[in-house]
């Protein structure tokens, strides 16, 4: 008769066919052979291992911690075939291959120990075992019942959990004093990051498939609602998105909406941005979107902030991250167009924060954004020209505007502002009554588009261009905040109603200036006579003499009158020929010459 199982047995493996009844007997495995509520079975527990293996619970296979002799060309055994595991962030336990050979392992939950009925589908491969639930599981040729044990009669799955959680801390402990060359690969933090990340690129299967009854509601929206949720296969964390399209007049036009925010979602890879992990169920009312699970949101941590931090250097650091993400999308032309502290999410990693851009709902190419968006006391003043006096299209600028409202609020602890009031007027006053508060921030915070700072520049004002997707060649200084001067003297027309006006500019003053050049001296027209033949050009007319002296003398220069008239005159009286008879002709009219500024 098989003995009572040791205290720190998680569940039993109790064979099911001969060839799993005949590993009972093996000499290696009569040691850890117990009874379980099911008859005998082999233990599984941290007791197991001949050594601390850390998040390794048990392995099993034909050379480890629990012996499977038996392998067949047919079905092969590893040496280490299957181990049992706790994911060190969820505290789940899981059935990690180890094989080449994934498909020779299969387990399925199991409702009735007595129907040997499976309540929910075959998984193959690697999955999470969740406490309490019994399956039947398969290794090679050998099958197996997994009975958990019943330590408690009113919550046991908590206290299997609390067990295991238990077992793991003891194994991390006396791996300490293991040398670090025998130590078992562990998993760190920054893999409960990052885990999804190979999958994506090493899959076409549905990447990730979570268990249903396992996911908690952690938000709430305008379009749905948010869920954490357990993945399948490894037992790590995620959030997914059920959007409701029920309420909507037009189904097919919000569903639109939503495929363009995952296929913007697909297109954006940036540090700062958060990461898309797939989607389902799209043809339903209720389509799903999965993506990482953060810690939080700005919003959450503005309110209850740890004691132990720089605000203020949290702040900053904050808004540093966000600029490389709009500096990026501001590269790729798109615009996110709701940038709000729910929107900016956070995760703690190594004792940094990192921050996400979540939620492209709104987002849009800045060719298309012409719709009204985004969350009343974080738009631009561009989104409101009878108010603000702005009148310009969208553009990246806009979310910096958004992004500096972010700020002013979580620095505020979320307080002071926003204002309890959807009067964009009163919004626009309580954020220029901020400014001086955070002088730094000024470009980000100017009405106009044109005149407000861009991502890059900020990014280049303030951190010295780290994270910068623009090249820094192409990024032109800040404009000075210079007052505005007084408007032009033209008078508005109606046109120009709901514009800002313009201020007055002054003619730039070149840099080389050149000498004004004179103007060229024109010629009149040639003189004809009465005869149409051209007239004879005066004789040289004897210049008056000015001064006399020394052999010198300075004649006085006729002026262009006096030269018309001398030509003028001998026209009027041609000289006569010799032996001609004189005959007096009456004198021609003359009027002004063109081109000339004499009459």
């Amino acid at each position: 008769m098989a003995r009572e199982a040791h205290p720190k047995t998680l569940f039993h493996l109790v064979p099911t066919d001969k060839v799993a009844q005949n590993s009972l007997h093996h000499p290696d495995n009569k040691h850890r052979v117990s009874s379980s509520k099911y008859g005998p079975g082999l233990e599984v527990g941290y007791h197991v291992p001949s050594g601390p293996r850390g998040h390794v619970i048990t392995r099993v296979g034909r050379d480890a911690d629990l012996i499977l002799p038996e392998s067949t060309c047919r079905h092969p055994i590893s040496a280490v075939h299957v181990a049992f595991e706790i994911n060190p962030t969820t505290h789940l336990v899981l059935l990690s291959v180890r094989s080449k050979r994934i498909s020779s392992v299969t387990f399925a939950a199991l409702e009735d120990l007595n129907k040997d009925e499976n309540i929910g589908e075959n998984i193959t491969g690697d999955g999470v075992i969740l406490y309490g639930q019994n399956y039947k599981i398969s290794i090679a040729s050998y099958n197996f019942k997994l009975i958990w044990r019943t330590i408690s009669k009113t919550n046991n799955a908590e206290s299997l959990k609390a067990l295991t959680v238990q077992g793991y801390k003891i194994s991390q402990q006396l791996l300490q004093d293991v040398r670090s060359r025998d130590r078992p690969t562990e998993n760190d933090n920054s893999e409960a990051q990052s885990w999804h990340m190979t999958r994506l690129n090493t899959t076409k299967d549905p990447i990730f498939q979570d268990i249903k009854h396992l996911r908690e509601k952690i938000g709430r929206g305008a379009y749905g609602t948010v869920y954490e949720a357990v993945d399948r296969t490894s037992g790590y964390k995620f959030a997914i998105k059920v959007v409701d399209l029920s309420g909507q007049d037009d189904v097919e036009a919000a569903r639109a909406i939503l495929h363009r925010e995952i296929r913007l979602m697909q297109q954006v890879k940036h540090e700062h941005i958060i990461e898309y992990l797939g989607h389902q169920l799209f043809d339903t009312l209720y389509p799903e979107i999965l993506m990482p699970l953060r810690s939080g949101s700005l919003t959450s941590l503005a309110k209850s902030p740890p004691p132990d931090i720089d605000y203020e250097q949290l702040c900053f650091q904050a808004m540093g991250q966000m600029l490389r993400a709009l500096d990026y999308l501001a590269s790729e032309n798109l615009i996110h167009r709701d940038v709000k502290p729910d929107n900016v999410l956070y995760s703690l990693l190594n004792g940094h924060y990192h921050f996400q851009l979540a939620d492209f709902g709104l987002a849009h190419h800045r060719s298309l954004a012409t719709t009204f968006c985004g969350t009343g006391c974080y738009q631009a003043p561009e989104l409101w020209p009878s108010i603000s006096g702005v009148n310009a299209g969208q553009s990246p600028k806009l979310d910096i505007w958004s992004l500096f409202a972010c700020i002013v609020a979580v620095r505020s602890r979320m307080e002071e502002f926003p204002p309890d009031t959807a009067d964009y007027g009163v919004v626009l006053g309580a954020l220029n009554a901020k400014i001086p508060a955070v002088s730094r921030l000024e470009p980000m915070a100017r009405l106009h588009p044109d005149r407000r700072a861009s991502a890059a520049q900020m990014l280049v004002l303030l951190f010295h261009g780290e994270g910068l997707t623009t090249p820094k060649s192409k990024i032109p200084p800040i404009e000075p905040n210079v007052p505005a001067a007084e408007p032009n003297s033209r008078p508005r027309t109606r046109s120009d109603r709901g514009k800002a006006p313009q201020p007055a500019t002054a003619t730039a003053r070149p840099l080389i200036m050149y000498p004004r050049r004179k103007p060229l001296a024109r010629l009149p027209p040639p003189i004809r006579n009465r005869g149409g033949n051209l007239a004879q050009p005066a004789a040289a007319q004897p210049q008056p003499t000015r001064a006399s002296r020394d052999g010198v003398v300075k004649r006085r220069t006729s002026t262009p009158k006096a030269n018309i008239l001398a030509r003028t005159s001998q026209e009027q009286n041609p000289p006569v020929p010799m032996g001609s008879t004189s005959v007096q002709e009456p004198p021609l009219l003359t009027g002004p010459i063109p081109g000339s500024f004499v009459d």
